[in-house]
């Protein structure tokens, strides 16, 4: 069974591997260290989590390990705001998108685009 919970560090290496479809773990490390440095057992960890979780799987070239991801970014993305709906709207879409409307997280301007949006899908 996959597990989608990830952390900020876990969601981090998704990134890097959506990003380059495949990677070792030194690549991620390198890449990660552009942001702010990042310790190779850190990685490492990350990284047997993340395989542990089913979001990743690797292969070995003589005794490299190359990772890369078995689920794609939408799925991530899309357990994530059911996850947060649910958690924080107590699954309420309603209530979800009122909250955006109502503290002006959506500018007016954009209402209208959003309106023309759920329009097409309605066709």
């Amino acid at each position: 069974m996959t597990e989608y919970e990830l952390g900020s560090g876990q969601m981090k290496v998704m990134r890097i591997l959506w990003n380059m479809r495949k990677a070792t773990a030194q690549d991620i490390i390198d890449e990660m260290n552009r942001e702010e440095p990042t310790k190779r057992s850190t990685v490492q960890t990350f990284l047997r989590a993340l395989v542990k979780k089913g979001l990743v799987d690797y292969e070995i070239d003589d005794r490299t390990f190359i990772y890369y991801p078995i689920v794609e970014e939408k799925d991530v993305a899309h357990h994530a705001f059911q996850h947060f709906v649910e958690h924080v709207f107590e699954g309420s879409m309603e209530g979800f998108v009122s909250f955006f409307v109502r503290n002006n997280y959506v500018p007016p301007e954009k209402i209208e685009k959003i309106h023309r949006m759920l329009d097409k899908k309605d066709d």
